[in-house]
């Protein structure tokens, strides 16, 4: 999983090009049934993916730009588990160096509200988790690799730092990922999933065997299966 910039995370690439999400397959472990991922002890539940996906829609409905041209279901339900993972890993990093992250959370959240203000206020509260978390694990792991770095380190120094940060905690706090969903990676290669996360029509199977450049999916699914 590599982090995303703010708001950047959810619109760019069908979601998942800034890596939001990463990997293939199945994790080692499994979830318990009805949990989409597990952070250190932390459940997170598959309702509660379910419920935001659908308001997250709902917001991106509200801002053009955001939405583009569309999204399958399985990716927003994909990303919105993987932004709760992150605020649940930055919590735990937050925690393991003393870092208050209730202002850098809240921080990371205004930003988030500003960026759509145009959508309904009481349904960007509600998802606010799932458009702040990249910007807030962010900011958490530059507190703690930040002091480490050159004074003269570019970005791309220092995010290559904050992914090493990322890969050796995530390989001694392994995220537990529900087969339903894309694995949650920090370290391994990012690709396509092969699979849908939904019991779906035989037309959406279908097209997982299409080129996606010759195809959009997003027109071609059912309405229950997209975001447009």
């Amino acid at each position: 999983m590599r982090l995303s910039r703010p708001l950047a995370g959810l619109a760019a690439a069908a979601l998942l090009g800034t890596g939001a999400l990463s990997g293939c397959g199945l994790s080692d472990i499994q979830a318990a049934p009805g949990v989409a991922a597990e952070v250190r002890g932390t459940e997170i539940s598959v309702e509660e993916v379910d419920q935001l996906s659908a308001t997250t829609c709902e917001v991106l409905r509200s801002n053009p730009e955001l939405l583009g041209q569309g999204y399958t279901g399985s990716t927003v339900r994909d990303t919105v588990l993987a932004q709760l993972a992150q605020r649940e890993i930055a919590d735990a990093i937050a925690a393991e160096n003393d870092i208050d992250g209730d202002p850098v959370y809240a921080r990371a959240a205004q930003q988030a509200r500003l960026g759509l203000a145009q959508a309904d206020s009481e349904q960007l509260e509600e998802v606010l988790p799932v458009f702040a978390s990249s910007s807030y694990l962010r900011a958490v792991v530059a507190q703690v690799v930040d002091p480490s770095l050159p004074a003269d380190a570019d970005e791309a120094t220092a995010m290559a730092a904050y992914q090493t940060y990322l890969s050796a905690w995530e390989a001694a706090n392994p995220v537990t990922t529900n087969p339903l969903f894309t694995e949650v990676d920090f370290s391994a290669p990012q690709q396509r999933r092969n699979e849908l996360s939904v019991a779906v029509s035989d037309e959406a199977v279908e097209l997982l065997t299409l080129d996606p450049a010759a195809v959009r999916l997003e027109e071609r699914l059912p309405a229950s299966q997209r975001c447009t």
